[in-house]
């Protein structure tokens, strides 16, 4: 599959009562803060800036949606297990995130959960897991940020992640250095292209 467009379509906020969404085939990214999701996903679509970046990890509070060759959503959820928003505005990002995935769970052909290599597994991240295999959605791990890490250093904590999570699916990738970048995009394009 190529990228012949993809474009920004809309955002999803906490206090939305009524959304329309699309009957689209989707792939979702969810994540907890601070590990290099929008350079990911601008890597992967092969784009500067089509998702923004902030030096604030806890910037995104919406759903995003992108449109690719006007056939494919990728939505990046917003994150979990941030330390430094108050608790009701936390709560109502858990109650988003759960809605979304759960509206969405008929179209969702791959939920991309994303990883800091060098932090690892947190219990909010085996937490989201949890909750993502009840939903019996299809779900690949994704560690990022290899490139601060030795290749030991990766190789370890690949082997543990996929040893926690009952050696599931683990990708290990590089946006910096646009490693194992490709192999992402192919293996959601697969995904997407399932019946």
């Amino acid at each position: 599959m190529k990228i012949k467009d993809i474009q920004f379509v809309k955002s999803v906020f906490i206090d939305d009562s009524k959304v329309l969404l699309e009957e689209k085939k989707e792939v979702i990214f969810i994540w907890r803060s601070n590990v290099g999701k929008s350079s990911i996903m601008n890597a992967l679509f092969n784009k500067k800036d089509l998702v923004k970046t902030s030096s604030k990890p806890w910037k995104t509070i919406t759903a995003n949606l992108f449109l690719m060759n006007s056939k494919y959503l990728f939505t990046d959820l917003p994150g979990y297990g941030f330390a430094k928003l108050w608790k009701e505005v936390l709560d109502k990002l858990d109650w988003l995130i759960s809605w979304y995935l759960e509206e969405r769970r008929t179209h969702i052909k791959k939920v991309v959960l994303l990883i800091d290599t060098k932090i690892g597994l947190q219990q909010k991240d085996l937490d989201m897991f949890a909750f993502v295999q009840g939903l019996k959605l299809p779900v690949l791990i994704v560690l990022s940020k290899i490139d601060r890490l030795s290749k030991t250093e990766v190789m370890k904590s690949k082997m543990h992640t996929e040893k926690e999570l009952f050696w599931q699916q683990v990708m290990a990738v590089s946006s910096h250095k646009r490693v194992w970048i490709k192999e992402l995009f192919n293996e959601l394009a697969d995904s997407l292209q399932e019946k």
